[in-house]
């Protein structure tokens, strides 16, 4: 019977190695997957910079728009003034609309030019992000293709595992796994050297010892609590 449950943790312990496979994605994969989030935060943040820059710049050709309207319109009633006074303060507005235009010509050039920039970072962000895409896709389909295959040898493991199981009696079987839960993974071990747990290298009682080698029901390490049994000569 300790035989058949030493199988079984067999079993176990290679759905245990398979799970711990599992988890290990490729550092060439993780490091493409944080390359990405690098650049795709990169280039949010240059957007948002950009996309605020182009609104500046809409916003100010939107003024230089209404202040040109404005100093025609100035201009235009200026040449229909009736007084000399009335033309002096239309061609007075003219003259203030024509300088802060000015003005805003000269602030809308370096506008410009970090809009003309951001634009070409932006750019080049997005090149970066095209190229790495295909890269990443192909190392995710890999990644996805290796965790399938993992899954496959796990279920045929588990159903093997399920099936052997059902030959332990229903006592021992829990016991085994209520050891196994404790001792994260390993709960059946053999004796060390002739007298010492397998598995926490404890040196036995006799008593225990004889115990073991004479089959005598379950014995357990009075150490560890792992189940013991005398493993089959080589």
């Amino acid at each position: 019977m300790l035989e058949t449950l030493s199988e079984v943790q067999g079993l176990d312990l290679e759905r245990d190695a398979l799970t711990a496979a599992r988890g290990e994605t490729p550092q060439e994969l993780l490091a493409a997957r944080i390359r990405r989030a690098e650049l795709q935060a990169e280039r949010d943040r240059v957007k948002a910079d950009h996309d605020d820059l182009r609104k500046q710049v809409a916003a100010t050709d939107l003024e230089l728009k209404t202040l040109q309207e404005r100093r025609k319109s100035a201009s235009e009633s200026a040449l229909r003034a009736a007084t000399a006074k009335e033309m002096s303060q239309f061609q007075n507005q003219e003259l203030q609309f024509a300088t802060r235009a000015q003005e805003l010509e000269e602030d809308a050039l370096p506008l410009m030019e970090r809009l003309e920039a951001r634009a070409t970072e932006l750019a080049a962000l997005q090149a970066q992000l095209d190229e790495l895409e295909p890269e990443l896709d192909a190392a995710e389909e890999l990644e996805r293709a290796r965790v399938a295959e993992v899954d496959a040898r796990d279920a045929d493991l588990a159903d093997r595992r399920d099936r052997l199981a059902t030959t332990v009696e229903t006592m021992l079987l829990r016991q085994y796994e209520q050891v196994r839960k404790a001792r994260r993974g390993l709960a059946l071990v053999g004796l060390q050297d002739g007298k010492r747990c397998g598995g926490c290298h404890v040196q036995l009682p006799i008593h225990v010892v004889q115990k073991v080698r004479k089959h005598q029901g379950v014995v357990r390490c009075p150490s560890c609590g792992r189940l013991l049994y005398q493993e089959p000569e080589a």
